[in-house]
């Protein structure tokens, strides 16, 4: 959306992870949501926090009788929740927009998976990619214009950054969507596809704190549990996971 009085637009992208990259595991997912406006991730903040605070209490430990601070309750993780209340918290994001990798793990090569250096390295691009893709999407779909300046502010999960550490994502994600990247290999420019000025702010937050990260903790672990019930009936898994706006297959 544009700021018609600055005339520049402000995108959100908030992410999160659920599953590894490593051997052990089939799949890695990352997803999250993204809002072309401020006004439009405060509904959904404002929204999402009072569905949370409804059902939250029913995952404490603590008796009501004895609970003095609603702030003190669990975050609700998408791998506590009963299937009543992970339907009741999607059926109010997917009135937004998703955006999800889909890292089939199987199909990464073995020594990627187990440096820690390649697997950092191979994140960062599916991120980078992964938001390479939303951004076009929301051009296609007019939601942004490509032609005027631009702030770009991306949410992830601290815990997950720090489990597979990032290299300098900032910098690659400007690189790519406002320089464009020349690929060695075969000789040829990836084009930018922003016009304008960018700006490009990489915040890593903590999930207790981010209702956004939250919900992406959610959606991120709903889609991972698609794919692993699914692996073997690709048309299915699509079929399920229709609510995605924005999705990449990797590798």
């Amino acid at each position: 959306m544009i700021d018609e009085k600055n005339n520049y637009q402000t995108v959100y992208i908030n992410i999160d992870d659920s599953g590894k990259l490593v051997e052990s595991e089939n799949v890695a997912i990352y997803a999250g949501l993204v809002f072309t406006s401020k006004k439009e991730k405060d509904k959904f903040i404002t929204q999402y926090r009072s569905i949370v605070k409804s059902i939250q209490c029913k995952y404490c430990k603590k008796e009501s009788s004895n609970c003095k601070d609603k702030n003190s309750c669990p975050e609700l993780k998408h791998n506590m929740l009963k299937p009543k209340h992970n339907r009741q918290l999607m059926n109010y994001i997917k009135k937004y927009s998703i955006l999800c990798c889909i890292i089939n793990n199987n199909k990464v090569y073995t020594n990627i998976k187990d440096n820690t250096a390649s697997r950092g390295r191979f994140l960062d691009y599916a991120l980078k990619l992964l938001i390479k893709e939303t951004m076009k999407g929301l051009i296609k779909e007019k939601r942004i214009n490509p032609n005027l300046p631009l702030k770009l502010v991306i949410n992830i999960d601290e815990q997950t950054t720090k489990t597979n550490g990032y290299y300098n994502l900032k910098d690659s994600i400007l690189e790519e969507l406002k320089y464009g990247i020349f690929n060695y290999n075969y000789g040829y420019l990836n084009k930018p596809i922003i016009n304008s000025d960018l700006e490009v702010n990489v915040c890593y937050q903590k999930s207790d704190k981010s209702y956004l990260i939250q919900a992406s903790d959610l959606i991120a672990g709903t889609v991972r549990k698609l794919f692993l019930n699914n692996m073997k009936n690709t048309i299915e898994f699509s079929k399920r996971t229709s609510f995605i706006n924005y999705r990449i297959f990797l590798p």
